[in-house]
């Protein structure tokens, strides 16, 4: 036969008292959490952009570079066709 307790009873109010503190715990892992996980998909939409820059810059220096090595070899080969009409 259970005595009933009322809600002013210590034991009652202990045991409020460690489920408070548990939705707590449980409210702020769950706050941690979602924070988290928000700061790593902004690092990742962060770094998409600065992968993104960071391989179009590449694509440029490397078509520059192309186009430099385009005109050497041109020059180059305009060289090699004057030196030859003038020993010839």
């Amino acid at each position: 036969m259970a005595a009933k307790l009322s809600s002013t009873h210590p034991s009652v109010l202990r045991a409020v008292h460690m489920v408070q503190s548990q939705q707590l715990t449980i409210h702020e892992a769950a706050t941690q959490f979602a924070l988290s996980q928000r700061t790593l998909y902004a690092a990742l939409r962060g770094k998409q952009p600065h992968t993104q820059s960071r391989y179009s810059q590449l694509l440029r220096q490397k078509q520059q570079l192309e186009s430099q090595l385009r005109q050497i070899r041109e020059e180059l080969a305009c060289m090699q066709k004057d030196d030859y009409a003038t020993h010839n």
